[in-house]
């Protein structure tokens, strides 16, 4: 296979989902509400009892009965976040499955940080125009803020600024301006990075404090100080999210990347075959097959770095930032030539990029942004 072609199928890919898991995770999903029994869950999967339990844990960092509980407790939060007048918590808990309240209770608790009757009371509290506007052209925003593009994040911003002024207190439009600034930033967007920095920062904190319970807010958040390189908070940030909704495929993207920026390559590629498993369309694609070439890349296997971040940038061209790592992936193979061309293209779309500048754009270990940079230099780059 030539380098810059698209890599194979994503079921064939080493990272890639069991079938086995895949077809217990389908049946699990249509069944949240009853008994699980490991060994009928098993006959589904196709596999012995054990090695799924194995493949929960490889995969998913969990048991079968662990990911029902965390999947059942999403539901009945999103239930009663969406919950319609005179609904109850006893009718949602015991529709999730649960048939113990004063255990559900508890854990609820745990898992979100309030009692399931405070969330049902936010659910039914009357949605004000300003509100109900800040959220449609939030979530308007969103696909702009997730392409990594230069046009695209400004574009961003400027849709941003009206759900901030209408409603100061809803901290998703905080967040996703965050996590724009941080990249305009992190990736040379703009010209005042220094600026940029400031703003990212303080905006994902404001978000995570107006919403600490939303998934989303905090995932966001936390993409913003990954880029702002406070690893720590933001992992904390992180898992908070992901235990708020085990279903939000963004989330584990961001896992993913973060798993890989931490150099466990495997488990950054396990992550990211879930949320491609979750979501495996666009805008959010592209963004996780350039997650799995910064994998590959940290592991050595340069050819597969080189064809999944290509098969992105085909996708979206504006995330250019990215072929950066294609570009070395390339010239660590020993294509020197092909790694050349490729990155005059780059010095096109980004004409002042250097070496020393890629090096500091990600929080990857060292020995990833060195051989980043000896891939940039033998293509051609300028050092400094």
């Amino acid at each position: 296979m030539a380098i810059s072609d698209p890599p194979a199928g994503f079921p064939g890919d080493p990272g890639a989902l069991p079938a086995g898991l895949r077809r217990a995770l389908a049946w699990l999903r249509g069944h949240l509400s009853e008994p699980v029994q490991l060994d009928r869950l098993a006959d589904i999967a196709g596999v012995r009892p054990r090695t799924l339990e194995a493949q929960f844990r490889m995969f998913l960092g969990t048991t079968p009965l662990g990911w029902m509980r965390q999947m059942r407790l999403a539901l009945a939060r999103r239930e009663l976040l969406h919950a319609d007048p005179g609904t109850s918590v006893t009718v949602v808990a015991l529709s999730a499955g649960f048939t113990q309240l004063g255990r559900f209770s508890v854990q609820y608790r745990k898992a979100f940080g309030e009692s399931p009757s405070s969330t049902i009371r936010q659910s039914q509290r009357r949605i004000e125009p300003e509100i109900d506007e800040a959220i449609r052209s939030t979530y308007e925003a969103l696909p702009f803020a997730f392409a990594v593009s230069p046009k695209q994040c400004d574009r961003a911003l400027e849709a941003l600024a009206r759900p901030q002024e209408l409603a100061p207190a809803y901290g998703l439009p905080k967040a996703v301006a965050g996590w724009c600034f941080g990249q305009r930033a992190a990736h040379r967007f703009s010209s005042t990075p220094a600026i940029d920095r400031r703003r990212a920062e303080g905006l994902a904190e404001q978000a995570s404090q107006l919403a600490p319970h939303d998934a989303l807010t905090l995932t966001l958040s936390s993409g913003a100080l990954v880029l702002l390189h406070r690893m720590e908070e933001a992992d904390r940030r992180l898992e908070r999210a992901l235990a708020l909704d085990p279903w939000l495929a963004y989330a584990w993207i961001r896992r993913g990347w973060m798993s890989a920026y931490f150099g466990d390559s495997n488990g950054a590629i396990r992550e990211l075959s879930v949320a491609l498993h979750l979501m495996p369309f666009e805008p959010l694609r592209h963004i996780t097959f350039i997650g799995m070439g910064s994998a590959h890349f940290a592991a050595g296997r340069y050819q597969q770095a080189a064809q999944w971040i290509g098969s992105a940038i085909k996708a979206y061209p504006e995330s250019f930032w990215a072929e950066r790592i294609a570009v070395a992936a390339v010239a660590l193979t020993g294509a020197r030539a092909e790694a050349r061309r490729r990155a005059r293209g780059l010095l096109r779309r980004d004409p002042d990029l250097t070496v020393a500048e890629a090096r500091q754009a990600w929080p990857f270990r060292p020995a990833f942004m060195s051989r980043l940079g000896d891939g940039l230099e033998i293509a051609g780059l300028p050092r400094a």
